[in-house]
């Protein structure tokens, strides 16, 4: 029979391995702006939830029909320098780039992006040895994204993330398995634009749908949940637009609107509001995520993956956003992991 002590000995040896190899995770936020200068809001946000990284959007790409070749759109402008903190950038593609790509042009649209971000890295003062790329890749696409990614990573060295959406983690047999490092799980934009009572942001039963998947899907993620808001500008029971960043406060006291419940409102008299306008008797639909769902959201992906989610990242750093919301959710919703 083997020493007792020695079992024991080799026994604590596997559980500080298994530990060790457990690294805590951590809160990060993107940063969607154009210009990087976050408010004091933001940055007490930062400081009490001892955030290290931010995942800064530095430009699109897309491929417009008047050019003959992709391009970069609104690259970032850093007004303050972001130090402590570790950026990562991220770079948002249409995915119309790599529908109109060949593998005779990819090349120098690694160099192009590459280039781009160098440039973007030395105004921040910033060294990231990190990247992610945003795209919502399809079937028709994914080799042309792929070969995009495996070329910047030889290019730069980089480790490279990537987002990933839930369609592409039901059935990677068709949408591919991206040839990057780690994954990041878009949780949110799931559901239809429409006047009916779902959620377009988060919608419960859709993602039931696909959650089950996570328990096969190969790559480690991150998990990207929603804090914006948006609403919906209804006329005669169908949505004309979109109202980005525009959340309940912006109409609760406006006397030209009329609460209809907690998600929205109606027009009383015709006006403008944040630049868009409105008739009498729009209907305004108020879209968000609740503190209840992004627990929900946690544990259902959770339950789904073994806890093998790494870090969370909210979308995204803004005051409005950061206001509709207790300021110790972030640290109960980091506790809802564990």
């Amino acid at each position: 029979m083997p020493n007792t002590p020695l079992r024991l000995f080799w026994l604590f040896l596997v559980l500080c391995s298994a530990a060790c190899n457990q690294r805590p995770k951590f809160i990060s936020f993107y940063y969607w702006r154009t210009t990087f200068a976050p408010d004091s809001t933001e940055q007490t946000t930062l400081k009490d939830n001892s955030v290290a990284t931010l995942y800064v959007r530095y430009f699109d790409v897309n491929w417009p029909d008047t050019s003959s070749a992709p391009a970069p759109v609104a690259p970032v402008h850093f007004d303050s320098i972001p130090a402590g903190y570790t950026i990562i950038p991220v770079v948002f593609f249409r995915n119309r780039v790599f529908e109109r790509s060949t593998p005779a042009t990819l090349p120098a649209l690694v160099d192009k992006i590459w280039a781009l971000v160098r440039r973007i890295n030395a105004s921040a003062q910033t060294h990231p040895k990190e990247i992610q790329f945003d795209c919502d890749w399809t079937e028709k696409t994914k080799d042309n994204y792929f070969a995009f990614l495996r070329g910047y990573k030889q290019r730069s060295g980089d480790i490279i993330s990537c987002t990933i959406r839930l369609h592409q983690i039901k059935y990677p047999d068709r949408t591919g398995i991206p040839p990057v490092d780690h994954g990041v799980l878009m949780f949110y934009n799931m559901g239809n634009i429409d006047a009916g009572p779902g959620s377009s942001i988060y919608d419960r039963s859709i993602a039931h749908r696909y959650t089950p998947s996570l328990r096969t899907y190969p790559l480690m993620l991150d998990l990207a949940l929603p804090i914006f808001a948006w609403s919906l500008q209804i006329r005669d029971g169908k949505v004309i637009q979109l109202l980005d960043k525009m959340n309940a406060r912006s109409f609760e006291k406006d006397t030209n609107f009329i609460s209809t419940g907690p998600q929205g409102f109606s027009t009383r008299h015709a006006c403008f509001r944040g630049g868009y306008y409105f008739q009498e008797n729009d209907v305004i639909k108020i879209e968000s995520v609740s503190r209840d769902g992004l627990l929900e959201i946690v544990s259902e992906v959770n339950r789904h993956t073994n806890h093998r989610i790494r870090d969370l990242i909210f979308f995204d750093l803004d005051r409005q956003n950061l206001e509709q919301y207790d300021k110790n959710l972030f640290k109960e919703i980091l506790d809802h992991t564990d």
